[in-house]
């Protein structure tokens, strides 16, 4: 029976049945989960008068209270086209902590159309300045970024950033609502990144074996990583509750998640991208091998892939650490200006987190370079071509 790793039918089942397992692992509390914000509506607004009013003796002080009459003008939502008057405070305590406001800004107002008579005791709507309208700037970043990929890579940027939208599309709408059910994170992110992994290189590579064995070594590789992220927090006993993000979702939002596994679900989807790079640089290096010498035998496109797995090694390393190092870089900054001693640094929950991140990441990064390399050398090297599985391109082979 011929078997092709990328039938749809296939795939869907074999990602049902794993979504059945995760039901086995589900808190069924989910109403008690479930978070109702307040009902508020965030409009856009354009700052067209602006006056200063200090209330220190020292205005020059960065830590001066200054606040601003602002009038703005409502650019969106119920009460759009209306001019106000607003009491803004600007500035006072931390530097660089409010909003310094000058005619022409573009900013973002939280509306509160039914507040409480402690907040309104007329009834009348609570408009307040919540920041700086960043989205459009934000918006015409990602068309510039979207037409390099495409003007520089052509069909295959054009597929590279497709891949980038479904990913995003799954993590948003699927893995993130799936955890927020109550369903445990770690499996689930598994199986996310399974299906990523898959759809991608589905994508950019079509039906051929240098998809499948980039597939497969970068499951292998993600899956190391969580292994060992899993083993080390809970040796070292991580919470994954020393970030403020998280400590609101626990006492803020009640939210009653696993965060533990939400700590390693992130390390996860942390080191994906980079695994991926690697899966895909090994195997197309031997299928471009393959291509120049169809002779070359399974020793040869072994050790070919591994040539290459060791020049970028060290790149790719470097990549994902320096990107949690640059991430956590404000708080390496604190401990670096306070002296801390090495012990307390070390020992800090916040700080292991990060550290086995990177770590963990790492070496799921590394060990991605033999699995690819064995399993690509191993599809490349068949025999006969009649054994090759059935829909796969074999000009490709």
């Amino acid at each position: 029976m011929n078997f092709n790793p990328f039938s749809g039918k296939k795939i869907f089942f074999i990602f049902s049945l794993l979504g059945l397992f995760l039901f086995s692992f589900t808190n069924l509390s989910w109403s008690d989960q479930k978070y109702e914000p307040p009902k508020v509506k965030y409009e856009k607004a354009k700052v067209v008068e602006a006056e200063n009013i200090y209330l220190d003796d020292q205005p020059e002080s960065q830590l001066a209270e200054k606040r601003q009459q602002v009038t703005i003008k409502i650019l969106s939502g119920k009460f759009k086209g209306k001019v106000l008057s607003l009491d803004h405070i600007a500035s006072g305590g931390m530097a660089g902590t409010k909003l310094n406001l000058t005619a022409g800004d573009k900013i973002l107002l939280y509306v509160e159309e039914n507040p409480g008579k402690a907040e309104s005791p007329d009834g009348s709507p609570l408009i307040n300045v919540d920041g700086y309208l960043r989205s459009q700037v934000l918006f015409w970043l990602a068309i510039l970024y979207a037409l390099v990929l495409v003007v520089i890579g052509g069909k295959k940027g054009a597929k590279a950033l497709l891949s980038l939208v479904l990913t995003m599309a799954t993590v948003f709408f699927i893995l993130f609502p799936l955890i927020l059910l109550g369903f445990n994170p770690l499996l689930v992110t598994v199986v996310i990144c399974g299906f990523i992994s898959l759809l991608v290189f589905r994508i950019i590579a079509g039906k051929t074996a240098k998809a499948f064995s980039a597939a497969t070594g970068t499951l292998i590789g993600v899956a190391i990583a969580g292994i060992l992220a899993t083993l080390a927090g809970n040796i070292i006993h991580l919470s994954g509750l020393s970030s403020e993000e998280a400590k609101i979702l626990f006492y803020s939002l009640n939210l009653k998640a696993n965060f533990q596994g939400l700590l390693f679900s992130g390390i996860l989807i942390g080191a994906l991208g980079a695994v991926m790079d690697v899966g895909i640089s090994i195997a197309s290096a031997i299928d471009e091998v393959r291509k120049v010498h169809p002779e070359a035998n399974f020793s040869n496109l072994f050790k070919a892939g591994m040539n290459v797995g060791h020049d970028i090694m060290g790149t790719m390393s470097n990549t994902l650490i320096l990107a949690y190092t640059g991430s956590a870089l404000p708080l390496l900054l604190l401990f670096n200006a306070g002296n801390m001693p090495f012990a307390k640094i070390i020992n800090m929950e916040l700080v292991a987190e990060e550290i086995v991140r990177a770590l963990a990441g790492s070496i799921g990064l590394v060990l991605c370079i033999p699995a690819t390399a064995l399993v690509a050398a191993a599809m490349y090297t068949r025999k006969k071509s009649s054994n090759l599985p059935k829909g796969w391109i074999r000009n490709k082979l």
